[in-house]
C-alpha cells in the first residue's frame, strides 16, 4: 500500500523555541493524553529524544498505521534506548525492530555513561512489559559493518555517528533498504556542533531523486533539527 496521505508533498518547518528538552506544558486541568504518558515513561531513559519528537515519530507512524503500512524498523545509534522505546511502541505483531549501536566499542563519539545491550534491554522491557523481544535484533557493532540482507524497513531513525562519511554511508545503506513511501529521519540536522551531519543530508538529497523532505522539524531545547525524508 502506498503511503499517500498528503504528507509527502508537505514541508514542515517550525520556529526554534527554547525551553528544558524534557518540558510537557499541561494545563492544571489537562488530562495527559497517551503521548503524554508514553513520554513521561520514556524520559526516566538517558538521551536527547525530546516530547516534540515524540509527537512527530507518532505522527508518521501513525499515519503509517492507518494506511496499513506494515513492515520492520531499523535505528542506528541507540544509545540508552529513550528514541528506540519510543519506536517499539508502534510495533506490531510479526514485525521486527532493528537496533544498531557501537555500544562499549571506541567511536569519535565520547560519552561519559556507555550503553549496554543488556541495558538496552532492560529499559525497553521496562517501558513495554508486554514486549516480545523475540522482534528486537540487537546488533552490537559500527554501522558501517552492518548486514542486512534483503531486509526492508518502512521506518528508519540514524543517529549514528556525525561526520559526513559516517553519516553518508548510513543514509546510503539505509536508502538501499527502505521500503517504497518509506521514511528516513535523520538527527541534527543544522546542528552547529555537528556540520557533517547537514552536509550529508544535502549531498544524499542531491544525488537522489527518489528522495524528498517529508519534514524539517525543530525541538524544543535541542539544537539541531531532525530532517524526515521519504522515498517517493
Amino acid at each position: 500500500m502506498k503511503l499517500n496521505f498528503g504528507l509527502s508533498r508537505l514541508r514542515w518547518r517550525v520556529r526554534r523555541r527554547t525551553r528544558p528538552q524534557d518540558a510537557i506544558d499541561l494545563a492544571p486541568e489537562a488530562r495527559p493524553g497517551p503521548l503524554v504518558d508514553l513520554f513521561t515513561r520514556i524520559r526516566t531513559i538517558p538521551g536527547w529524544f525530546t516530547y516534540d519528537d515524540c509527537v512527530h515519530f507518532h505522527l508518521v507512524l501513525r499515519m503509517q498505521e492507518l494506511m496499513d503500512m506494515r513492515g520492520d524498523m531499523l535505528e542506528i545509534g541507540s544509545y540508552h534506548g529513550r528514541s528506540t522505546a519510543c519506536m517499539a511502541a508502534y510495533l506490531r505483531p510479526h514485525e521486527t525492530l532493528v537496533v544498531c549501536d557501537a555500544f562499549a566499542q571506541p567511536t569519535d563519539d565520547v560519552y561519559p555513561d556507555r550503553p549496554s545491550p543488556e541495558g538496552l534491554q532492560r529499559n525497553l522491557l521496562s517501558m513495554h512489559p508486554q514486549l516480545d523481544w523475540q522482534q528486537v535484533d540487537v546488533r552490537v557493532g559500527l554501522s558501517r559493518d552492518l548486514q542486512l540482507g534483503e531486509a526492508q524497513f518502512r521506518f528508519i531513525h540514524i543517529d549514528g555517528g556525525h561526520s559526513q562519511a559516517e553519516a553518508l554511508t548510513d543514509m546510503q545503506l539505509c536508502a538501499a533498504h527502505l521500503a517504497p513511501q518509506g521514511v528516513m529521519v535523520v538527527d541534527d540536522y543544522e546542528n552547529a556542533y555537528w556540520p557533517g551531519v547537514t552536509a550529508a543530508v544535502d549531498a544524499f538529497l542531491a544525488a537522489h531523486g527518489d528522495f524528498t523532505i517529508l519534514a524539517d522539524l525543530n525541538r524544543h531545547g535541542a539544537v539541531g533539527r531532525k530532517i524526515y525524508l521519504v522515498r517517493k
